[in-house]
């Protein structure tokens, strides 16, 4: 029993290079920072980083049990700080679009699903740059699309973040009650995904033993992003996010042209 549990790490250690590691533990802790200090904008990076060294159906199903993990880590200090009343908003068009996700998972072309995301966090960059003098909280909010797409794009890339960001930085919420809402949020998406994923044959027992090995860089992202979320000011919180989803939007188009 012992054996059958082992041999997949086992072999899992042997079928990846040092570098496919190094990029793997980075993209883990970078998407531990980015769900529990940082919001969406840091954690788009992660699936790249780690697909530069794998196939991108790897990617998926090996940051799946990591993202639950992470989630599971943070959820106590979540679930009390979260703001519910924007989770009944946000989660039904969300579930929405993680269902096309599955259905057209097959169709989609990573490339142009890259750029598209990244076309739609520059649009709204600008926007936020043009109506910065108007209080967003008085705004209408964001239409229900964008809760749309984060379900969409979460389950084709593991890129949610993002959309339901343009949603949550309308709210100007507190950045505990920001990141715990997003978090939660993310716990429903991520449990969501594990059925569907197995339908489609994207997980299987290789890819769980390398999330195994994986698993002690979970709580040093989320922890340090929990450090950072409470040392940091509202202020620059909220640039801080801001310059992540820049980045993040430039990589994503560069991505998808190139």
């Amino acid at each position: 029993m012992l054996e059958t549990l082992i041999n997949p790490v086992i072999e899992s250690l042997h079928a990846h290079s040092l570098a496919f590691f190094i990029c793997a533990i980075a993209s883990v802790v970078v998407v531990g920072i980015s769900k529990s200090g940082f919001g969406a904008g840091l954690g788009v990076l992660s699936l790249p980083l780690m697909a530069s060294q794998a196939s991108l159906n790897e990617a998926l199903a090996i940051l799946l049990p990591l993202l639950i993990a992470i989630d599971l880590v943070g959820i106590r200090r979540f679930w009390k700080n979260a703001n519910w009343r924007i989770l009944k908003l946000i989660l039904p068009a969300a579930f929405v679009g993680m269902f096309l996700g599955m259905v057209f998972f097959t169709v989609i072309t990573p490339k142009v699903l890259t750029l598209f995301v990244g076309i739609f966090i520059m649009l709204f960059l600008i926007q936020m740059l043009v109506t910065s003098h108007f209080d967003l909280r008085e705004a209408k909010p964001y239409p229900w699309l964008g809760r749309l797409i984060s379900g969409f794009t979460s389950f084709v890339a593991h890129n949610g973040g993002p959309p339901i960001t343009i949603f949550m930085l309308r709210e100007k919420l507190l950045p505990m009650v920001y990141t715990s809402t997003l978090g939660i949020f993310f716990a429903f998406i991520n449990f969501g995904k594990l059925g569907p994923y197995a339908y489609l044959d994207l997980l299987n027992f290789k890819q769980l033993a390398t999330s195994v090995i994986l698993l002690p860089c979970v709580p040093v992202g989320v922890y340090l992003g929990f450090y950072l979320a409470e040392k940091i000011s509202m202020k620059w919180y909220y640039r801080i996010v801001q310059f992540f989803l820049l980045v993040a939007s430039v990589k994503l188009i560069a991505d998808g042209l190139i």
